[in-house]
Order: structure tokens, then sequence, then C-alpha cells
């Protein structure tokens, strides 16, 4: 099946499609929406096997003797997909008012809302407390060794490109699109260690055709979850580290997006229905809805550094 990210599947829909506006307004909400690539489901569950273990019998052998003979095991796997349905309602007194235009301003508010549930759900879900959500990579993450500590002192300490580097490196990146997902107040912290000479050479900032900031590391660019607003950020610094303390560390995860990677799974894509004014006449719908899931097929396509104050980046 095709596998695309969302901006992807909203620029494959016709200019008269009246749902393209609505699907690039939620592509918009969050970069991990450029980033992250979704894949149709054929039925309600996806099941898949990753290796457990490769065969051990194999070796070399004389002329005439035998060969040896044995396989690996598979660890039989599945994942679902959640419903993700929210009606976007505006008083025809509001429209009457002020125009069609309040109406839109009123639908790309709730769209940037759903967005940021579905990348909030994406970095946290927890199945086993909330089951009308997949698992996000921060419950993922405890599974299978996928997660360094940046450091086991009381109160975490400042980021170590060192441990970033550990963390790196315990991810599987062929194959697949590596990136960097990190808290936006992080923001200044990469700025500063770009231009701190002993750390420039690894952290690195350019600018895009407008000339926006483009932060990398070690050639892997970063995701922020969304932009600065009034609302909270995906990531903060306000998790207990590993070696206890104030709660004032914070984790960053890194991810390998592809085929047999890090994906998301839709049952259907994202859509979104005008209904029109309501037998009531008073309220204007649209309904938008996304039958959804994400898998970890990869068994090192992720993994988290927790522990890591907002101080000056060392090496």
């Amino acid at each position: 099946m095709t596998i695309q990210t969302l901006t992807e599947y909203a620029k494959g829909l016709g200019t008269s499609d009246s749902q393209r506006p609505v699907i690039e307004m939620f592509a918009k909400s969050s970069d991990i929406f450029d980033a992250l690539p979704f894949e149709g489901m054929s039925g309600p569950i996806y099941e898949f096997h990753r290796t457990a273990s490769l065969p051990t019998s194999m070796a070399f052998r004389g002329i005439n003797e035998a060969s040896t003979s044995g396989a690996g095991t598979l660890d039989p796997n599945q994942e679902a997909s959640y419903v993700m349905d929210h009606d976007i309602d505006v008083d025809r007194a509001i429209v009457d008012r002020y125009g069609e235009e309040r109406r839109t301003r009123n639908e790309a508010m709730a769209i940037a809302q759903a967005g940021r549930l579905w990348v909030d759900n994406f970095i946290g879900g927890d199945n086993t407390t909330e089951p009308r959500e997949f698992n996000g990579i921060q419950a993922r993450s405890a599974l299978h060794s996928r997660t360094t500590h940046n450091s086991s002192a009381s109160g975490g300490a400042a980021l170590s490109l060192a441990k970033l580097d550990t963390a790196l490196n315990a991810v599987n990146k062929l194959n697949g699109q590596t990136y960097i997902i990190a808290p936006y107040d992080s923001v200044p912290l990469w700025i500063a260690a770009a231009r701190t000479t002993s750390l420039s050479g690894f952290v690195l900032q350019t600018f895009d055709e407008i000339g926006m900031p483009k932060l990398s590391y070690a050639g892997h660019k970063f995701l922020w979850g969304y932009q600065k607003d009034d609302h909270t950020p995906v990531l903060q610094f306000n998790e207990v580290g590993n070696g206890g303390g104030s709660a004032v560390t914070a984790s960053l995860y890194i991810i390998n997006v592809g085929e047999s990677k890090l994906r998301g799974l839709q049952l259907k894509p994202l859509a979104a229905r005008n209904l029109g004014l309501l037998e009531n006449g008073i309220t204007y719908r649209t309904h938008l809805s996304w039958d959804v899931g994400l898998v970890d097929e990869h068994k090192y396509c992720l993994h988290r550094l927790t522990s890591w104050t907002n101080a000056a980046i060392v090496a």
C-alpha cells in the first residue's frame, strides 16, 4: 500500500477537493506530519513479525560433511487503529454577523487543536490507562531497552552530546529517515551550541528559503512538535530524571521513519465532511474523522534520551 506523509496526501488531492484545505491545515499544525509517513490498513488489525533471534547453528562445512540446519525465531505483533472524531460546530448567527470567513477561522482553530491532540498522543499516549488511544513513542521506548539516561544525578544534568551520540547509535538508521524530536524550549540551547566553537562542527544552523532557522545534529533534522503559541508544548522540562530530584528535566526522542520502521497506520484516511447547516437551522457543522494508529515495526526504530536540564549543552 502507498506510504506517504499527511502533507503529501493533501497535495495529492485535487485543488477542487473541498477536503484539501482542511487536511492541509491539519498537516501544518505540527512539523511531525511533514516527517511521519502513514500506511493504509486492510483491516482493523495490522499484524507483523519482529526478529526474535537469528539462527545460531550456521557454520562453514568441510567437503563431504553435512550442512548445518536451523532457523531463527520470529516475535508476532499486532497493532490496531483508533477512531478520532470531532464535530466542528459554528452558530449560524456568527456566520450571519461576520461572514463565512469567521466559520473558516473557527474551523482552523479546531483543526489545529485536533492536530495537537494527535501529536500529544504520538508522544505520550498510553493504551493501558486510556484504551481509546494508541501507545505513543514514550510508552514504546520503555520496551526492548530503547531508553538512554543523559544523567543519573538527582535533577539531571546538562545535555551531553556524547550521550546523544549513544542514543543515536541505538537506532537502526538504514532504509529510513532519522529525526530528533526535542522540546521547543531547548531551541536556544541548540542555537548557542551551533555558535560554540567546540560544538559547532556537530550542531548546525542553516536557513530555509524564507530565512527561518533550520537546526540539525550529526545530519539529523530536529522536530519540535509545534511552534510557540499560548498552548503547552508537547515536550517540556517537567520530568523527574533517572536520578530523582525535582521535575526539571526533559527527554528527546530519536525516530527512524519509513517502510518497516516507525510509521502511522490508518484504516481510513483523515477526512473532513462539510455537513452544512443542520436541520435545527442554527448550526453549521464540519465533521473531522480519522481511524488511525501507530506501528514501530523495527525493534530499533526509536529511542528515548532522558534526564537533561535546561542548561548549556556540553560535549
